[in-house]
């Protein structure tokens, strides 16, 4: 997430209240970072889990959960897990596409 330095102390906020993450900064922006796939997992999918999200944004949300879910499965080959990554990576929203939410 990326918010002008004016807005820093937002993304400090959200790391404070995440207990996870590091805040970066350059001249113009500040950045959160969450690197940790475990992380991700318990603490950031829960919360669009509840609150999902209404908009076609949430069929990017579906590829990214799958993406994580795909790189976490320690039963498939790296070749294998790329093929699946490329397939998610190179798949499209219909253009009358609505959240299911």
């Amino acid at each position: 997430m990326a918010q002008s330095r004016y807005n820093l102390r937002l993304l400090y906020y959200i790391k404070k209240e995440l207990g996870v993450g590091s805040v970066t900064k350059d001249n113009n922006k500040g950045q959160f970072f969450i690197r940790d796939r475990k992380h991700i997992e318990n603490i950031i999918l829960p919360i669009f889990d509840k609150y999902p999200l209404l908009t076609s944004k949430y069929f990017d949300y579906a590829r990214f959960k799958q993406a994580l879910a795909i790189l976490n499965n320690n039963s498939i080959s790296k070749e294998q897990k790329d093929k699946d990554l490329l397939i998610l990576k190179n798949s499209k929203k219909n253009d009358n596409y609505l959240s299911p939410v």
